[in-house]
């Protein structure tokens, strides 16, 4: 019960740090604020919000704003990944893959660990691969011994890192063809930070795909539509 009760102190004062954060941003004051909307797997925890949605709500309220008209969002994030139909910025199916590490965040991190290479550069440096290594293992653990026996084979780290965004691509396509793509697409998430990462996308998936100056903000700037609304 104790470890409980610290964590959650551990979280309120986060929040409280990050929400004081974008006041001094911003040049706000507390009373100038005149709705919060929590959004995400911890939303209902947050001690400021007034209202909440889900994070699926929040992306396609966020991508149909920013792309109106959008179809299909695909995210890539660190902890899962989701496919999301819409029309007219209301969900009308989803698919969510969230048991298991593989084809996220989460992943590329394993692999940033044992290629040593911060996984902010791991874009540019996959840019120096003529070809590159694919990955077979479908588990994010065992993927890292995969990367550690590559190596010892010769391969280059940059050859490894295009395998593993060609791994991640194939497998968050394999979720989302269940959904039955449609155009206009959107790809939203962290990952879809990296360049390499995203053409390596298109090249698979043979779509056009249009994607946010800041992916991974997506949800937030749908809460936000939300709290206007």
């Amino acid at each position: 019960m104790e470890v409980n009760k610290i964590a959650t102190t551990l979280k309120e004062e986060a929040e409280k740090q990050a929400f004081n954060a974008v006041l001094r941003k911003t040049s706000l004051k507390r009373n100038q604020i005149t709705n919060i909307i929590s959004s995400g797997y911890g939303r209902e925890r947050s001690q400021f919000a007034k209202n909440q949605i889900t994070e699926i709500k929040a992306m396609a309220l966020g991508a149909e704003f920013l792309f109106p008209g959008v179809k299909t969002l695909i995210d890539i994030g660190g902890q899962d990944n989701k496919a999301i139909k819409i029309k007219e910025g209301r969900v009308q199916d989803f698919k969510l893959n969230d048991k298991c590490a593989a084809g996220t965040g989460r992943f590329l991190e394993l692999i940033s660990q044992v290629l040593q290479i911060p996984i902010e550069e791991m874009s540019d440096e996959a840019k120096k691969a003529k070809r590159f290594s694919s990955l077979s293992k479908t588990c994010a653990v065992f993927a890292q011994t995969e990367v550690i026996n590559l190596l010892s084979q010769g391969s280059s780290a940059a050859e490894i890192i295009q395998g593993s965004y060609e791994f991640i691509a194939k497998r968050v396509l394999s979720m989302a063809s269940s959904l039955r793509i449609e155009q206009p697409t959107v790809i939203s998430g962290g990952v879809a930070k990296s360049e390499s990462l995203v053409k390596m996308f298109k090249k698979i998936s043979g779509l056009k795909i249009s994607l946010p100056d800041e992916p991974q903000l997506l949800g937030s700037i749908g809460s936000a539509i939300y709290a206007l609304s």
